[in-house]
């Protein structure tokens, strides 16, 4: 009977208590979003940052690099050489050095040049469906390029140049579907991977400096065609030695000018991994000494963005704060000003034999029930519309955010706004409860 009695109260006023509902609900909406949003960006960020423990690119902006390179949410510095950083792999602190090159996208779905081992190695990443590339033009896609963009194995698209809006379409090369990989929930779900040589053959490498020296290696290659020649033409009776070994050096130069054409092709960046304490320390030093390469170390860069963006994120969060003030202030206004309409009937309760204590709680319970509708309607809403703003952060972000992540904070902020909401009802209670019912019914008469 109490219970009915107390949500009759609230129905029976249903401007009052909604505006009080709707206030407590959009605040907690608010807190909730904020919560969800930043748990979620922090987990993304600092996971992913972990993975890579320094990115070696273009000199720039160190954080537009480890966004880049290791999120695949900004643009790159540049480009370097592959020479200019192959010394990386034979350092002995450290564990990998996986080259990337960036450039091109399929409706918006990054293509990364790269090596299996960027898969394997960096996101634990396995094969669903297919096998690895081998051949240029052979692509690896994740499982969410698949699922929205409806590719599976034997299919095949045209790349297109740039990294978000495309430019124009590579017509002239298409790409062939070969592997699917299986879900990570991470970022390599929206990514196209492919071999390095499949953006050189893309992307042909017009460097002067490569030119020259294939243009220098080709001169030899030719002169020592000529004297092979030569020694046939004018000795006759020339040994299956001599000749071995002309032909010997000719096959070393022509590896020459293959080593010379893959060390003078450019690269976006190189994911490292230290096997040593002490890389920290002495790696970074290296790259940063040389003026053509940066260092940026992702867990540095990623923490002090998050310091940027926290400040703002408390605005949020005094902002929502500031309107659980005022749902809090509504709800005892709302039932403050029933207290005054509903005398007369608190009277004739009393009077009928209801007893102090059963109008005492009975207006507790109205608190009660406002602070639990209004924080469980924020609870719905909150996540409700995280759903929503996970289709365009998934978009955006390139990371698998959802409204289906719930904290423990939540249920604490829950049992505490039911709590606000009945200690707001002492007050009106003790007011019903000092009513003097004589003068209440002498004065309505």
């Amino acid at each position: 009977m109490i219970f009915k009695l107390a949500l009759r109260n609230i129905i029976t006023r249903p401007l009052s208590s909604g505006l009080s509902v709707v206030l407590l609900s959009s605040s907690i909406m608010v807190i909730i979003l904020s919560m969800l949003t930043m748990k979620q960006m922090k987990y993304k960020f600092n996971e992913n940052a972990n993975k890579i423990d320094l990115v070696v690119g273009a000199k720039g902006s160190r954080l537009q690099s480890v966004l880049c390179n290791v999120f695949h949410i900004d643009y790159p510095n540049g480009n370097i050489k592959l020479n200019e950083v192959s010394f990386l792999a034979k350092h002995p602190f450290v564990k990998s050095a996986i080259p990337i090159s960036l450039g091109d996208s399929y409706k918006k779905h990054r293509i990364i040049g790269t090596n299996p081992n960027f898969i394997t190695h960096i996101y634990n990443g396995s094969i669903s469906k297919g096998n690895i590339f081998i051949k240029p033009l052979e692509v690896v896609i994740g499982s969410n390029v698949a699922a929205k963009l409806k590719l599976d194995i034997g299919d095949s698209f045209n790349g297109s140049h740039g990294i978000e809006e495309s430019t124009h379409d590579h017509e002239d090369f298409l790409y062939r579907v070969v592997g699917i990989l299986s879900p990570t929930g991470e970022i390599i779900d929206q990514l196209i991977v492919t071999s390095l040589e499949s953006v050189w053959q893309v992307h042909p490498d017009d460097d002067k400096k490569g030119s020259f020296d294939l243009k220098t290696a080709e001169e030899h290659d030719h002169h020592i065609h000529d004297h092979k020649s030569e020694i046939s033409k004018n000795n006759k009776e020339i040994t299956t030695f001599d000749l071995k070994t002309a032909e010997e050096h000719d096959h070393h130069i022509h590896d020459h000018k293959s080593e010379i054409s893959k060390n003078n092709k450019e690269i976006t960046a190189v994911l490292v991994n230290y096997n040593s304490p002490r890389a920290k320390f002495t790696i970074p030093g290296i790259v940063n000494q040389k003026n053509a390469l940066m260092g940026a170390e992702p867990a540095i860069e990623i923490k002090q963005l998050l310091e940027l963006i926290e400040p703002a994120v408390n605005i949020i969060y005094v902002l929502s704060l500031f309107i659980f003030g005022l749902s809090i202030f509504s709800i005892l206004v709302t039932l403050l000003n029933s207290m005054k309409d509903r005398k007369y009937e608190i009277s004739m309760m009393r009077v009928g034999g209801a007893s102090i204590r059963l109008i005492f709680v009975s207006i507790i319970l109205e608190g009660f029930f406002i602070g639990l509708i209004g924080s469980i309607s924020g609870l719905i809403l909150g996540h409700s519309i995280m759903g929503i703003m996970a289709r365009f952060l998934n978009l955006n972000y390139n990371y698998q955010f959802t409204g289906l992540v719930f904290d423990r904070l939540e249920f604490a902020l829950l049992f505490m706004t039911i709590l606000i909401g009945m200690t707001t009802a002492i007050f009106p209670a003790i007011t019903a409860y000092r009513l003097d019912i004589s003068k209440t019914l002498k004065n309505k008469i």
